[in-house]
């Protein structure tokens, strides 16, 4: 049972029993702290990831201590309303928080050497970037979670509330997740717009379905309202408006921001293939001069089939300069990775695989599926811009 701060152990929250109901559940509390541990120690260890990560990862723990340790959560015991307020912490602010936080490479880096062939494989699972599948997940749970029998039931078992609180928090992870971080393997910036407008749409109905229900939905919130001067049918009707109103504005302005990015890369897009265009004339024009830097080039593009010009562009569109050194792109001063001057010259790609351009295609596209081991994490990269990368890289000799 939770351990609480707070008078009438066993009874609804009061209100004047609120600042002092804290909850402090060892099945909370103790996965709180050794996530925070777990990032702390990844983060310091891999050094040169973006301090923004860090801020992300630790604004969506805060959250977490707001959703289940906070007076928050057993406010949820008495008022159908802070439980709704409860859920869309957990669902809306703490989840694209924690995502956002990028914990894969951290918490690798935290983890003993013999573990991580695990969490490498955890992180080849199709589903974590299918995003119809965490959207089709996370509707499931949130509309079988709000059948009367089971959201009643969460009043009268810790597990059955427990269970709740995981389903809402792992399925919006996984939604969060598939939008942010499979964008580039088989999802566009419009598919995301879709997947949050029809997340948007859903969740509206439920929460207007709630609000104007002339009849209680959630019987055992009886007798637990008055205190707060509300009855149980207006307690469900503001719990509806939580749902209906600040929820979609979540989604609606998350679904403007993948617009505006969506827009952005279209333009982006077009500029870089205008930029590439003038820059194969300038660099032929240049080149004519200097037969050593255009027999580099020619044989770099001979080798692996692709275009150094535009693998250098795409080496920063995939953030390599965050992790790695590389001579040539700007800002490529990372430190997380090894550097890859002379990456041409050398004689294995990743300490595993022969250096030949196939290899090292094979290796920029997906290095978990030839080492699990390996710390540089999947990033989608296409065939063709893996190709054009590695004709980059072969001129590094």
């Amino acid at each position: 049972m939770p351990i609480t701060l707070f008078a009438h152990i066993g009874e609804p929250l009061e209100p004047h029993d609120l600042w002092t109901a804290w909850s402090f559940d060892p099945g909370i509390v103790i996965p709180l702290i050794v996530v925070a541990f777990l990032y702390v120690r990844g983060f310091r260890r891999a050094s040169g990831l973006p301090r923004t990560q860090a801020l992300w990862f630790a604004a969506g723990w805060l959250w977490l201590v707001i959703a289940l340790v906070s007076p928050v959560h057993e406010m949820g015991e008495a008022l159908f309303s802070a439980h709704m307020t409860q859920h869309e912490i957990l669902m809306l602010l703490a989840a694209p928080c924690l995502v956002l936080g990028r914990p894969l490479v951290p918490f690798l880096w935290a983890l003993p050497r013999s573990w991580r062939r695990i969490a490498g494989r955890v992180n080849r699972i199709p589903l974590l970037t299918n995003a119809f599948a965490a959207w089709l997940i996370g509707g499931i749970v949130l509309w079988v979670w709000h059948a009367p029998v089971l959201f009643n039931a969460t009043l009268s078992s810790d597990f059955v509330h427990s269970l709740q609180h995981l389903s809402f928090l792992f399925s919006a992870i996984l939604f969060w997740w598939a939008l942010i971080n499979g964008r580039r393997a088989r999802m566009s910036y419009g598919m995301a717009v879709l997947y949050l407008f029809t997340t948007a749409v859903h969740t509206s109905i439920l929460g207007a379905l709630l609000t104007f229900s002339p009849t209680l939905w959630y019987t055992a919130y009886i007798g637990r309202t008055a205190a707060w001067g509300l009855t149980p049918l207006e307690d469900q009707q503001i719990g509806g408006l939580i749902m209906w109103v600040p929820a979609s504005l979540v989604f609606i302005v998350a679904g403007l921001w993948m617009m505006a990015l969506w827009l952005r890369e279209a333009e982006m897009r077009a500029v870089k293939s205008t930029a590439s265009a003038l820059a194969l004339i300038a660099a032929a024009a240049l080149l004519q001069g200097c037969g050593i830097a255009d027999q580099k080039l020619s044989k770099a593009a001979g080798q692996t089939g692709g275009d150094p010009w535009s693998g250098r562009n795409k080496i920063s569109y995939y953030g390599c300069p965050s992790c790695h050194t590389i001579p040539g792109i700007r800002g490529a001063n990372g430190l997380v990775g090894p550097p890859l001057s002379n990456i041409a010259s050398r004689v294995y790609v990743g300490g595993v695989l022969p250096n030949t351009p196939d290899n090292m295609t094979r290796w920029i596209r997906n290095p978990k599926a030839v080492d699990p081991l390996a710390a540089m994490p999947m990033l989608n990269v296409t065939d063709r811009d893996a190709r054009d990368i590695t004709a980059y890289l072969y001129t590094l000799k």
